[in-house]
């Protein structure tokens, strides 16, 4: 063979080459990856070799990946003892795209503009040929595992050409030298290539020396069998890769192989950044592919709302040169995620039901992020429903209370989950609303996070049964008749509630007898199934101009203060201190309620009636 015989490259190689050469893409750091990822290929392949073969030359030698440099010359060189190339596989490995996904980058790069093509380009794993992003110059020496296998020099400048001669290399394996470019001399420090290998390799299965420097590195435990696995190996394994003292809460452990292929494991932490303050942008799995990272803090493996999950997805059938933009679109990440997702929150559910005390913990520490799911997840909705936890009115202490288990002691004839919402227990348990449910032994959730409400309302029911505010206007907790029908509701008592309607006007959507209160004098009810009122606090926060619904106005004729306006209005219908009485009545609500503008003309008016009481002592 002619010495330093010249080829041309594939048409899509070329076109490749020629933006790669002339990019300022900032991340080019992904080249150091790529190179990396081709060696571990090259060594796994030998080693299945040697595995059928002891008889193979160059036994003897390290499985190993070397990266050293001789800064005089600008150069550097990755270096692996893996099966090496022959002429015919320099020329299809490295002269053609073999890769279809690389010729969709090209597809996509070209319908771009110049500053999305520069972009482009770091998103999507352009495996050798990245190379050239820093490289002036390419040398490659290599030498196949075949016996009595010659070595040969690959060269390229990144133009349209490249050649291949023979050359001398005792040993197997292939040796890459980067002649870099003069503004690249960033990739000649050390500590520069330590910091990128230990972010992208830092699991590969063979170990990797700079300048005669192992770097550190970690077995990739979630491809072994869990059997030969014990908790300190996760244990360990979590404390490595996530950079901490702090030991997870729980794991989990995947494996899969149809109908795509992965390994998985994931790791729920034992405290809350979020709780902390700390906002959490970023997720916390990492997408890899046969052990080389492919996507830090992956977004398309793992929702939103299950941020704070930490650990890594590994999946052979995933090419290295996936983009960000397919990533999004493809149905093997997609299937990948669907699995991952139903086998954690099962994993949960186990908890919840075998170990109450970690599930609490881990309640404690991400609960609004399973609430997040409801409104989110569509498909998990159901089960992540399952995992809610609640305090309500027949709790006690920190006792919380499921769905499921509210379901199975519901009263006789109930047909309703009854929940009502608050900032605090306390101020819930003095609720009027309350007092019939009580009475009947019925439950309340109370819903104590704003959020819990959204999350009822996308939810909308559990199990057949619907969700109900306790504060209703139209809840029927027994047979009894309607409102103003039954014992105790007289005549006098209507017109009572007749006057208030004359006295209230447009205050109220209406004025009514109740048949919910018990000990109470009277109560705002809500008139039909919109937001409760803690919901409409809050929008009143984000719209000042917000107006708060109209509530129904009940009164209790059992009560002694309503009696005794009862027996005023039969007497003296237009009395004045009626009338006072009668506005002060409502204004207590609305004072209870926390929804009073008017507290300048309240004041007054309470002092007059407590004048007017010390009067009559």
């Amino acid at each position: 063979m002619a010495k330093g015989e010249k080829f041309e490259f594939q048409s899509e190689v070329k076109q490749l080459l020629d933006i790669l050469v002339y990019s300022l893409y900032k991340h080019k750091d992904v080249f150091l990856r790529e190179l990396i990822s081709n060696a571990v290929d090259a060594l796994n392949k030998v080693q299945f070799e040697l595995l059928k073969n002891s008889e193979m030359e160059d036994v003897q030698l390290d499985l190993q990946i070397k990266i050293s440099m001789v800064k005089a010359d600008n150069k550097l060189i990755v270096e692996d003892t893996g099966i090496g190339m022959t002429k015919e596989e320099l020329i299809g490995n490295i002269g053609t795209i073999a890769h279809s996904g690389t010729v969709e980058f090209l597809k996509r790069i070209g319908e771009t503009d110049q500053k999305q093509r520069l972009d482009l380009i770091g998103k999507f794993g352009v495996g050798f040929y990245s190379s050239f992003m820093v490289a002036k110059e390419i040398h490659i020496y290599s030498k196949s595992y075949q016996k009595d296998s010659g070595a040969y020099l690959w060269k390229s400048a990144g133009g349209s050409t490249y050649s291949i001669e023979e050359t001398v290399k005792k040993e197997r394996g292939t040796r890459i030298e980067l002649f870099l470019k003069k503004e690249e001399k960033e990739f000649l420090d050390k500590d520069t290539l330590r910091r990128i290998v230990e972010k992208h390799s830092k699991f590969v299965p063979f170990p990797i020396t700079i300048e005669n420097e192992k770097v550190e590195s970690m077995e990739a435990i979630w491809a072994q069998p869990k059997s030969s696995l014990k908790e300190g190996d996760y244990v360990d394994f979590y404390k490595f890769a996530q950079a901490t003292q702090e030991a997870p809460e729980t794991y989990i452990h995947l494996s899969s192989d149809a109908p795509v292929q992965f390994n998985a494991i994931l790791f729920v932490p034992a405290s809350s950044l979020e709780l902390l303050g700390i906002v959490k942008h970023e997720p916390g799995v990492d997408l890899f592919s046969k052990k080389i990272l492919i996507q830090k803090a992956s977004k398309e493996v793992m929702p939103e709302y299950l941020r704070f999950v930490e650990g890594v997805i590994d999946s052979e059938d995933i090419p290295l040169n996936i983009s960000r933009e397919t990533i999004q679109s493809d149905r093997r990440i997609e299937s990948i995620k669907k699995h991952v997702v139903k086998k954690l929150l099962d994993h949960f559910l186990q908890l919840k039901a075998k170990d109450k005390e970690k599930f609490l913990r881990i309640w404690g520490n991400f609960q609004r992020h399973f609430k997040e799911g409801v409104t989110t997840d569509y498909a998990q909705r159901e089960k992540i429903a399952d995992l809610l936890l609640f305090r309500s009115s027949q709790t006690e202490n920190d006792d919380l209370v499921d769905l499921e288990r509210y379901v199975k002691e519901m009263a006789k004839d109930q047909k309703e989950i009854f929940y009502t919402t608050g900032m605090d227990v306390a101020s819930l348990e003095k609720n009027p609303a309350l007092e019939a449910f009580r009475k009947k032994g019925i439950a309340v959730l109370y819903l104590l996070d704003p959020l819990d409400e959204i999350v009822i309302d996308h939810l909308r029911q559990y199990k057949g049964m619907t969700f109900k505010l306790a504060e209703s206007a139209d809840i029927k907790l027994d047979d009894e008749p309607e409102a103003g029908k039954g014992k105790g509701f007289s005549k006098d008592a209507q017109n009572l509630v007749d006057y208030l309607k004359t006295v209230y006007g447009e205050r109220v959507a209406d004025v009514r007898l109740s048949r919910r209160l018990v000990d109470s004098a009277c109560i705002l009810v809500h008139a039909g199934d919109g937001p409760s009122l803690q919901m409409e606090k809050i929008m009143k926060m984000v719209n000042k101009d917000y107006a708060f619904a109209k509530k129904i106005f009940e009164v209790n004729p059992h009560h002694p203060l309503i009696a005794e306006m009862v027996r005023i209005h039969k007497v003296q219908p237009d009395s004045e201190d009626l009338k006072t009485l009668s506005i002060q009545l409502l204004d207590n609500m609305l004072l209870r309620e926390g929804i009073v503008d008017q507290v300048d003309t309240i004041v007054p008016r309470i002092q007059d009636i407590m004048l007017k009481a010390a009067r009559g002592i």
